[in-house]
């Protein structure tokens, strides 16, 4: 299952995430320190966020999956992307900032290919 995340979506995430990180960052599950960075996370849809530090009360910076959007999708069709491409269970994993920084810079989107025991991800040009 390959998910596409826009360029667009991902400068805005990258824009909030340079703002929030000077502030610190959140730890993945609380104790998984890996430094400054980006999550992909898997519960309501799939999207990508950063682990910056927000003020309280402000709404998270996320970049939906083109193919797993709740906002845009019906239920059926972003429910069935997310089981088949990161599975039925809610998580994240932790993405270096240079790779989604570079991507927003460079005017690309990233793309990640899932299969049952893996995840690739690629920069690739919007079309």
């Amino acid at each position: 299952m390959k998910l596409t995340f826009p360029n667009a979506d991902l400068v805005r995430l990258v824009a909030d995430a340079t703002e929030k990180w000077p502030n610190g960052h959140q730890p993945l599950y609380g104790y998984d320190d890996s430094g400054a960075g980006f999550w992909i996370v898997g519960d309501h849809g799939v999207y990508l966020m950063h682990n910056g530090i927000k003020p309280e009360g402000e709404q998270t910076v996320i970049a939906y999956a083109r193919e797993c959007n709740p906002e845009t999708l019906p239920f059926d069709e972003w429910w069935q992307n997310k089981q088949a491409s990161f599975g039925g269970d809610d998580g994240a994993d932790f993405i270096e900032p240079g790779l989604v920084i570079n991507a927003a810079c460079d005017g690309c989107d990233i793309e990640m290919l899932f299969s049952e025991d893996s995840m690739t991800i690629s920069v690739v040009r919007e079309n």
